[in-house]
């Protein structure tokens, strides 16, 4: 939330309160308000540490925050619908209010366009529109492209993610991704060598 609208917010309910000790027969002097200032200050602090930290707390999970927790690196399998099963990573940027997709293989990486976590039939379903970039010299058999992908999110500490994607290209399969660490790797090589370090099992 921005400072503007927090600081309407905090002014209604300033007002509100104000008109309550008034009703009850309190006074209420100009100097209630000075304050305001410093409130909206602490309250905007406040705000951006919940959405980039504060909500990933395991404390706070599944209650009162049933968000699950996806920030990190995974390891997976994409399955085309007429090929080889071929390694992949997703890596996952999530703050409270946001979330951002990248893939890596050993031939291109893709990044989310658009992404959204939402609840669907009782668990969340990670969503994203993506375009995939093939590595240069293989551009000539493989273009840029563009597709979706939706995987499903089982359980408040979520292990592993299952899901499809399709392309612009006419090609779809299947994917299924297990965690391997909360870092977040920047492309092929440092996803792989997470994995390697990652705890077998």
């Amino acid at each position: 939330m921005s400072r503007a609208p927090l600081t309407i917010l905090v002014l209604f309910g300033a007002a509100l309160w104000a008109l309550v000790l008034s009703g009850h027969g309190w006074p209420v002097p100009l100097s209630f308000f000075t304050p305001l200032s410093a409130v909206v200050s602490g309250l905007s602090v406040l705000l951006l540490l919940w959405d980039a930290w504060l909500w990933r707390l395991d404390l706070l999970h599944p209650w009162p925050v049933s968000q699950p927790v996806l920030r990190g690196t995974w390891r997976g399998q994409l399955t085309p619908a007429t090929g080889e099963p071929l390694p992949i990573f997703l890596v996952v940027e999530q703050t409270f209010s946001t979330v951002e997709t990248r893939t890596f293989t050993d031939e291109s990486r893709s990044a989310s366009i658009a992404a959204r976590l939402d609840r669907v039939d009782g668990d969340f379903l990670l969503a994203a529109v993506y375009r995939n970039e093939p590595d240069l010299r293989l551009q000539k058999r493989s273009r840029v492209h563009r597709g979706a992908v939706a995987l499903r999110v089982h359980g408040p500490r979520p292990a592993e993610l299952r899901g499809c994607y399709w392309t612009d290209r006419d090609t779809k399969g299947e994917l299924h991704f297990e965690r391997v660490s909360r870092q977040l790797a920047s492309d092929f090589k440092s996803a792989a060598a997470l994995a390697r370090a990652a705890p077998a099992g």
